[in-house]
């Protein structure tokens, strides 16, 4: 702060050593009233480490990745929503739930897809003679 224009240099160079001296006395106070370290790792504060400080970001950071790689594989491996939807997990209604799943047996679905297969080939190949017009 510049000192005001009426008052002297020196009573301003005063004000400004005693404002230093009790940011200096309340610093030290609060350095020697400051939590143990055990008080701070209960608090979250600090972590529980024995690795050197000067190691402490880098394992703080392959901890984060080793985290995120945990999380995007069980990510990768949870359940799509019909498989939800068919073990009756994830609700939906039932004309839904049967046109999603389907009330056929696996048997009359796989003959069911095995015809519509070779019914669409068999369009195909008129089509390729000449015979269906598909456009």
């Amino acid at each position: 702060l510049p000192p005001p224009l009426k008052s002297p240099a020196a009573f301003h160079e005063q004000r400004r050593s005693l404002e230093r001296a009790r940011t200096e006395d309340y610093l030290k106070r609060k350095i020697r009233s400051r939590p143990e370290r055990s008080e701070l790792v209960r608090m979250h504060i600090l972590e529980e480490t024995s690795a050197e400080p000067s190691l402490q970001a880098k394992q703080l950071k392959l901890k984060r990745a080793r985290l995120a790689d945990d999380l995007n594989e069980k990510i990768a491996q949870r359940p799509g929503p019909m498989e939800l939807v068919e073990k009756n997990i994830l609700p939906v209604e039932s004309s839904l739930k049967e046109a999603i799943i389907g009330e056929e047996d696996p048997a009359a679905l796989r003959e069911r897809q095995l015809r519509c297969r070779r019914g669409g080939e068999g369009i195909l190949r008129a089509s390729w003679m000449g015979r269906v017009n598909l456009g």
